[in-house]
C-alpha cells in the first residue's frame, strides 16, 4: 500500500510541475500582452483566452498535491473532540464521500471533453480547441481519486 501511494503522490509532483508551467505561461502571456500593448500598440491577440486555459492547467494538476501536502481545508477541531470510534467511522465516511464525489466529478469531465470533442469547440480569437482541457481536468482528478480511496482503505484498516 505504501509502495502504490509514493507512486501516487509522484504522479502528483510530475503534475505539480506541469502546473508550474501553467502559471509561468499565465505570466508570460499577461507580461507579453501588457508590454505589447502599452509600448507597441499591439496587444496579444487571445491572450485572455490563453490565460485561462493555462489556469486550466495550472489548477487542475496542483490540486492533487495540495492533498498530500495537507493544504487543502479541514475542520478537524471539531472532529478531535469526538471518541476514537466516532472519529474513525466519520474518518471512513468522508472518505468514502470525497471519492465518490471525485469519481463522478472524474465522470463528467470526461463527458463533457467528449461533447467539446465532437462539437470541435474551438476559442473565438485564438482558435485553440477547448476539449483538451476537460481532459486535463480529468487527468487531475485521478490522483485525487486514488488519493481518497488509500486513505479509505487505510481508515478501515485502522492505520
Amino acid at each position: 500500500m505504501e509502495r502504490f501511494e509514493r507512486f501516487i503522490e509522484n504522479v502528483s509532483k510530475t503534475f505539480e510541475w506541469i502546473g508550474v508551467v501553467g502559471y509561468l505561461i499565465m505570466v508570460l502571456v499577461n507580461i507579453i500582452d501588457v508590454v505589447g500593448s502599452k509600448f507597441f500598440k499591439l496587444p496579444l491577440p487571445g491572450a485572455f483566452e490563453m490565460t485561462s486555459f493555462a489556469q486550466v492547467i495550472a489548477i487542475a494538476l496542483t490540486i492533487p498535491i495540495g492533498l498530500f501536502l495537507g493544504f487543502h481545508l479541514s475542520i478537524d477541531f471539531i472532529i478531535d473532540k469526538f471518541p476514537k470510534t466516532l472519529k474513525r467511522l466519520l474518518t471512513i465516511f468522508v472518505s468514502i464521500l470525497c471519492t465518490v464525489f471525485f469519481v463522478l466529478i472524474f465522470h463528467q469531465t470526461l463527458e463533457y471533453g467528449h461533447s467539446l470533442l465532437i462539437s470541435e469547440e474551438i476559442g473565438s480569437v485564438s482558435k485553440i480547441p477547448f476539449f483538451p482541457f476537460a481532459f486535463i481536468i480529468a487527468l487531475g482528478v485521478l490522483p485525487v481519486i486514488l488519493f481518497y480511496a488509500v486513505k479509505t482503505i487505510k481508515s478501515i484498516k485502522g492505520r
